[in-house]
């Protein structure tokens, strides 16, 4: 009887070391953020960005001083006025995501620049990378239409220790611009702009 208990214990405990190695194995699918809890495509006022992103408990990085983008980015910068941008970092997964909101004297949000970094605490694998970016990907065609541009480097081939894949959609009511960086000393980070101009 009491062989036959230490064979369960043995098989309760093997089990067990089981059940834990697969749980840290999807780690990473618990921690990431679905795309469309992070991405909002309506731009409503500033006053109501600020208060949903106060209660996603984001935390405020505003720089307090005026700064832009480039025209390849958001072509259409210098058409509109800005006041300084705010700036939020939403609590962290396995990315830590900040957005920059662009808006004017009106308090009208023009421009939506998202970033997703690496976790250096949990330190984001590429292949994460890689499937945020489609699942990004996937979700932006999905509400605005297939991509109007699609550009994939090859970082095994290429002689650049850094490189970036680009997708843009072009519609009546919404344009965003996807792109990733990604370097062979293990750099990545995942960007996108949202524009209705």
């Amino acid at each position: 009887m009491g062989n036959r208990a230490f064979n369960m214990q043995k098989c309760f405990c093997f089990l067990l070391v089981i059940n834990v190695f697969l749980n840290s194995c999807s780690a990473y699918k618990d921690k990431t953020v679905k795309v469309e809890k992070e991405i909002n495509l309506d731009f409503p006022k500033i006053s109501e960005i600020k208060k949903e992103e106060i209660s996603q408990k984001s935390k405020d990085v505003s720089l307090g001083y005026f700064w832009g983008v480039s025209e390849e980015i958001y072509p259409y910068f210098r058409n509109h006025t800005f006041e300084n941008p705010i700036s939020y970092e939403r609590p962290a997964n396995n990315f830590v995501l900040r957005v920059d909101y662009f808006f004017d004297k009106k308090e009208e949000v023009k421009l939506k620049f998202y970033e997703w970094n690496d976790n250096e605490k949990i330190e984001t694998p590429r292949d994460v990378f890689t499937d945020k970016f489609e699942e990004i990907k996937k979700f932006l065609s999905e509400k605005i239409d297939n991509p109007a541009f699609v550009n994939y480097e090859d970082l095994e081939k290429s002689k650049e220790e850094t490189l970036r894949d680009d997708v843009k959609w072009r519609s009546k009511n919404l344009n965003a611009y996807l792109f990733c960086f990604k370097g062979k000393g293990g750099f990545d980070q995942i960007r996108l702009v949202l524009y209705k101009d």
